[in-house]
C-alpha cells in the first residue's frame, strides 16, 4: 500500500541546439521539455495501482481527442502538452481512489528527482506536432524501476505488456535488456532512448 512513486510528463522534440537545463543523457536523439512532476505517496505499484490508472486515463484522453479531431464540430480543443499535464493533475486531485495523496514537487534536475523517496517512476512522453497535436498515437508510457530497468509501451498495451515482461524474467531469467521487444517503442527509438536514461541515472 505505501508504495510510493512520481510521475513525470515530458515532450520529445528531434534534438537541435537546445540543452535541457535539467540535465540528461548527452547521446540522447532528442530534446525533451518536462511539464510536470507529481509525488503519489500511496499505490504506486502497476498492476491495480498507479501504472494502470496512469494507462488507463492516457488511453482515454488520447481515444476522446482523436475523435474529437475526426469529427465536425466546428469548436475543438488543441490538445498539447499542457493540456495533458492540467487534465492530469485536475483527475488525480478529485479521483475517488484519495489514497494516492497526490503532490506537486518542483521540477529539478533529472539527477535531483531521481533522488526522491520513491520505488516507481513513471514517465509519460508526448510527440509533438504542430498540426495535430497529440492524440492516441502520439503518447508513450513508461515506468522505471529503482534504475534497475525501464519498460515503454503505448497506454492501451501498458499493463499486458508489463505483466509479460515480468513473467519472462521470472520464467527465463532474463533483464529487460535481454528481452526483444521487436514493436514501435523499438522502431520509433523509444527503446534506445530508454537505455540511455537508465545509463544516465545510474552513473549521476
Amino acid at each position: 500500500m505505501g508504495t510510493h512513486s512520481i510521475v513525470l510528463i515530458r515532450e520529445r522534440k528531434p534534438k537541435g541546439r537546445e540543452i535541457s537545463v535539467l540535465g540528461g543523457p548527452a547521446r540522447s536523439q532528442y530534446f525533451y521539455e518536462y511539464y510536470v512532476c507529481i509525488y503519489l505517496h500511496f499505490d504506486g505499484y502497476v498492476e491495480s495501482g498507479v501504472g494502470e490508472w496512469l494507462a488507463n486515463f492516457l488511453h482515454k484522453f488520447g481515444k476522446d481527442f482523436s475523435t474529437q479531431k475526426q469529427s465536425d464540430s466546428i469548436i475543438s480543443t488543441y490538445a498539447d502538452t499542457g493540456l495533458l499535464g492540467a487534465k492530469l493533475i485536475n483527475s488525480f486531485y478529485s479521483s475517488s481512489k484519495l489514497i494516492m495523496n497526490p503532490r506537486l514537487i518542483p521540477i529539478e534536475s533529472l539527477e535531483n528527482i531521481f533522488q526522491n523517496d520513491f520505488e516507481y517512476a513513471y514517465i509519460i512522453t508526448t510527440s509533438y506536432d504542430e498540426n495535430d497535436g497529440i492524440n492516441d498515437k502520439s503518447i508513450m508510457l513508461s515506468v522505471c524501476d529503482h534504475k534497475d530497468f525501464i519498460l515503454t509501451a503505448r497506454p492501451e498495451k501498458f499493463v499486458e505488456k508489463y505483466t509479460y515482461y515480468m513473467e519472462q524474467m521470472e520464467k527465463h531469467k532474463k533483464s529487460f535488456a535481454e528481452i526483444n521487444y521487436d514493436d514501435e517503442v523499438e522502431k520509433e527509438g523509444y527503446l534506445s532512448e530508454d537505455q540511455l536514461l537508465i545509463e544516465f541515472l545510474n552513473t549521476h
